[in-house]
């Protein structure tokens, strides 16, 4: 999904009076000093634009990560430092240093088409906050910066440079700070002192240039001293001094190499200091007056932030001191103002409120809990709108007065809602399993408003989609019931804000599914929202009601082998490395992987170097420490996500777990599991093996009393993405081996191999299977070397063989790329969309938007049709009568608790079901198994039981 806005708090910088961080405080004298801010323009445009993922797009497609990662820490620091002005500056032409040196930045490409485009953007944002804008011909951004900062401390002010360049760290001094967004993540910033400067260099802010001088500047093309790199000019600055003390010094200079480049580079040198200084003199002068800060027209930059949907930027604005003329038109931007809701409490307002619910074409309906669990919440009150300028709140448990009686909400009012045909809600599955538990009749669910605007690629927020559509501002529910430990719950909080805030809701619902609903008929979705996505909404919410059973006695016997095989673990890799050490701490870790075994190290993080699972795995075999450091992950991983928490998961009241299925996290369509995640738990592993013999088959199900015996049932699709890509990519031969239900990976290395199909090893089918799988995520050389242990070359000439032997899927990939670059998103066959604007990027982005866009129609398609087959099973189950209840959705594969006499007809229907949901050029298959837990399942055959296989796979 697009998102115009991080999802983490970001940019908040120290404030330098009263924040003792890494980032430099402010000198003592500080608060009775003026400050002045100084911006670089293109330095931190540029940084934000690299750091911040090209998917930050407005509903319009308009890309703004430059533009927002820009304003954000503007405002940031505005908002941190307090400055009484502010000034801004840019690169204008060429400056004296191309005159003097033709190749200075002479190889820096050209500014990225995407950049380029939001620059107009920022300028808005800089002209709208009326902050002044410096640039001159003939001198960079850094030169203006250089001088005014400089003015500025002779006017005793404290000058702060706001920048994504280290170049300007070297104008650092007392009352001159550099404030400089983080080397891993733009979010994290530091502010630089003399100190901290002198922290990461090693000497004076001053010898920065000199610096540059000796060993160059990549960036800026500035060639420096051959020969002579950061080791050595740093013990030359901190021994003598500047270039000239160096060159005065010259004989003194060891090694002798560094002697010699030195002597035959004087001239070099100097002209390289020069290039690299920044020019403290340059002819622009600091107006103070015309700099100051507040002076601003915040209802224009309200208006510039709705069209670039900043609504999290709004309040970082500082306050402006310019008020609106009396006879100042105000522009209304929207969809008008909120109404006054209505409190509804009384029989005789209760029916009035029915007459009117009926009335109306279409109404929205939002509950307010004390709980975000449907099973555990109690119902505080609800939500109506019947029109766009009228809303009601009908208050049911409040600690104050009044509410109304919910014998009265069930015969005079509720009958109209629930025989109602026209009902939205913004996420209508929490909203409706509420009233479910309350023992409310469900409506007919016309449509939601999170749904549509998660198939159109948008932020599924209601309040960031009010802000987006309708320019309101709406209240947070944070800003009612608090944060942390002094929350509170809906019930407490006073009834007059419950009253408008419930209203607004249910009023911005009903205005956003016009809106919401053009653009869905215009991509022509219509049906994939309405016959799948809401129709999976009931299934979905019996299966969280029904959950499913543990054992717990399973996971203590569990706890106890885990427990112990960690401390096996620990004592074996501390034996190996000599030491004991924090295993969990990636900075210990990686002090011991590099420095002290000596194993290759890979990228940096903001901590040192990273020891991520990716980092890890690519180590295997280097050391035998390695192999333990991941088995001891991924145990203490499991124990800490499953052993350790499963068991106070479980409900006190059904005696079950029920996870949540999410609807609108997955770009491709998948659901997801939370509280707890239950499609993560490795098959592969003995202890994921272990964990799911925990889930059992239990004869007291949440929805009714089964006096039999009952067992689970799995439904698993056989190989559902490679006949999807057989169907997408119409390869023959891919396509003839699963019509003649052949072992496709066998066969696909009978073919690259060019073999007999009773020749295959099963080591050369393993490679075909994993060629097979990675294939639809872009698989490179570099993959298949590293999952099969193959070298590089062999590698690439397998995927060559594999490339010329089934070229249909070289077609499939090259026609959905191309696709993908001329429209911007790839689609399923049901029509969802991803949208992929990074596939007209370049680099690492473009990379990871062709392995999506290869992937999305293949993976995307697969999630529509188990949602399909998961909306029909449901029906047909219902149709028959069985008391087998649909458990969990994993992947591919359904999970069911059934009366062991009804396992023969429940097979017979689901796998009918699921094989024939949809036709397409090869045939669905379906695995089946049953048993009395998750793992001890066996296939079935003709419905009776087979050899035992553990659990699917």
């Amino acid at each position: 999904m697009s998102n115009t806005e991080p999802t983490q708090s970001t940019l908040i910088a120290p404030d330098p009076d009263t924040t003792p961080t890494t980032a430099a405080a402010a000198p003592a004298d500080a608060p009775s000093r003026q400050r002045l801010i100084l911006v670089d323009g293109y330095g931190l445009a540029f940084r934000a634009f690299h750091a911040l993922p090209l998917t930050m797009q407005t509903a319009s497609g308009e890309i703004v990560n430059a533009t927002f990662g820009f304003t954000a820490m503007l405002l940031d620091s505005i908002r941190a430092h307090r400055p009484d002005c502010v000034v801004m500056t840019f690169d204008i032409g060429k400056s004296f240093r191309h005159t003097e040196f033709a190749d200075y930045k002479a190889h820096r490409p050209p500014m990225a088409p995407e950049m380029r485009g939001q620059m107009d953007r920022i300028r808005e944002v800089i002209a709208a906050l009326n902050i002044p804008v410096f640039e001159m011909e003939g001198y960079e951004a850094d030169d203006i910066i250089g001088t005014l900062a400089r003015q500025a401390v002779d006017l005793n002010m404290l000058a702060l440079v706001v920048t994504g360049d280290s170049d300007l760290l070297q104008l650092v001094e007392e009352h001159v700070h550099v404030i400089l967004p983080g080397a891993q993540r733009f979010s994290e910033y530091r502010m630089y002192d003399r100190d901290a400067v002198i922290e990461r260099y090693g000497f004076e802010p001053g010898l920065i240039p000199d610096y540059k001088a000796l060993v160059g500047d990549k960036s800026d093309n500035i060639p420096g001293v051959p020969g002579i790199g950061a080791k050595t000019a740093t013990a030359l600055l901190t021994k003598f001094g500047d270039v000239e003390a160096i060159i005065s010094h010259v004989d003194e200079v060891t090694p002798t190499r560094a002697r010699n480049m030195l002597t035959e580079n004087v001239e070099l040198a100097r002209q390289c200091k020069r290039l690299a200084t920044i020019v403290t003199d340059a002819p622009v002068t600091l107006d103070v007056e015309a700099c100051m800060l507040h002076d601003y027209d915040q209802a224009g930059v309200t208006r510039l932030f709705h069209d670039l949907e900043f609504r999290t930027l709004l309040s970082r604005l500082p306050e402006s001191n310019r008020a609106a003329a009396p006879d100042e038109p105000v522009e209304e931007i929207g969809s008008g103002p909120l109404s006054t809701p209505i409190m509804v409490c009384s029989a005789e307002d209760l029916t009035a409120l029915a007459e009117r619910i009926r009335a109306a074409p279409v109404i929205a309906f939002d509950v307010e809990t004390d709980s975000l669990s449907p099973l555990d919440a109690a119902l505080v009150g609800f939500s109506v709108a019947t029109a766009e300028d009228a809303s009601f709140y009908v208050p049911v448990k409040h600690i104050s007065e009044p509410v109304a009686s919910m014998d009265d909400v069930r015969s005079l009012l509720w009958p109209a809602i629930a025989e109602h045909p026209g009902v939205i809600a913004h996420h209508a599955k929490f909203d409706l399993a509420v009233a479910r538990e309350h023992g409310l009749a469900l409506p007919h669910l016309a449509s939601d408003t999170m749904l549509a605007a998660y198939l159109l690629n948008e932020v599924v927020g209601l309040k960031e989609l009010a802000f987006r559509h309708l320019n309101w501002m709406m209240t947070p529910i944070t800003d009612l019931i608090g944060t942390g430990r002094n929350q509170i719950t809906m019930d407490e909080v006073p009834l007059d804000q419950t009253v408008a805030y419930a209203g607004a809701d249910v009023e911005a619902t009903l205005r956003l599914y016009p809106i919401l609903g053009a653009r869905i008929r215009e991509r022509e979705q219509d049906d994939l929202l309405d016959d799948i996505e809401l129709a999976l909404v009931p299934v979905l919410m019996d299966m969280e009601r029904a959950g499913i059973a543990v054992d717990p006695t399973v996971i203590a016997d569990l706890d106890v082998d885990v427990s112990a095989n960690l401390e096996t673990l620990t004592g074996e890799i501390y034996r190996q490395v000599g030491h004991e050490f924090n295993i969990g701490s990636t900075k210990q870790l990686a002090t011991v992987l590099f420095e002290e075994l000596g194993l290759p190290s890979g990228r940096r993080n903001a901590t040192g170097f990273s020891v991520s699972q990716e980092v890890l795995d690519g180590l295997r075999g280097a050391h035998s420490v390695v192999d333990l450091v991941l088995e001891h992950r991924l145990l203490k991983k499991l124990k800490s996500t499953y052993i350790d928490a499963l068991p106070n998961q479980i409900n006190p009241k059904t005696g079950r777990i029920h996870t949540t299925f999410n609807q609108t996290i997955a770009a491709t369509g998948r659901l997801s599991s939370v509280d707890p995640n239950l499609q993560n738990i490795p098959v592969r592993t003995e202890i994921g093996r272990m964990i799911r013999r925990a889930f059992v088959a239990d004869n007291r199900p949440a929805s009714q009393r089964i006096d039999e015996e009952c067992v689970l049932f799995s439904a698993d699709y056989s190989q559902m993405e490679l006949r999807l890509m057989a169907h997408y990519s119409q390869d023959e031969a891919l396509v003839a081996a699963f019509r003649q239900g052949l072992d496709i990976h066998a066969a696909t290395a009978a073919e690259v191999f060019g073999i007999d199909l009773a020749d295959v090893t099963s080591d050369q089918r393993a490679t075909a299977k994993v060629v097979n799988f990675g294939i639809m995520y872009g698989m490179q050389a570099y993959g298949l070397a590293r999952d099969t242990g193959m070298s590089r070359s062999d590698a690439a000439a397998f995927i060559e063989r594999y490339m010329a032997r089934f070229s249909g899927v070289r077609g499939y990939i090259d026609r959905t790329l191309r696709d993908t670059a001329r429209l911007g998103y790839a689609e399923s066959l049901y029509g969802r969309r991803r949208y992929l604007p990074d596939i007209v990027s370049s680099g690492p982005k473009r990379m990871a938007a062709e392995r999506a866009a290869i992937n999305m129609p293949i993976q995307g398609t697969a999630s529509d049709i188990m949602k399909v087959a998961m909306i029909q099973v449901a029906e047909r189950l219902r149709a028959a009568n069985l008391k087998s209840e649909m458990l969990l959705q994993v992947h591919d594969e359904l999970l069911f608790e059934a009366p062991v006499s009804e396992v023969p007809r429940l097979r017979a229907l689901v796998v009918e079901t699921l094989e024939q949901v949809t036709s397409i050029t090869v045939p669905l298959r379906v695995d089946t198994a049953v048993g009395p837990n998750w793992q001890q399942l066996r296939d079935m055959v003709d419905g009776d039981d087979a050899q035992p296989t553990g659990t699917l796979e």
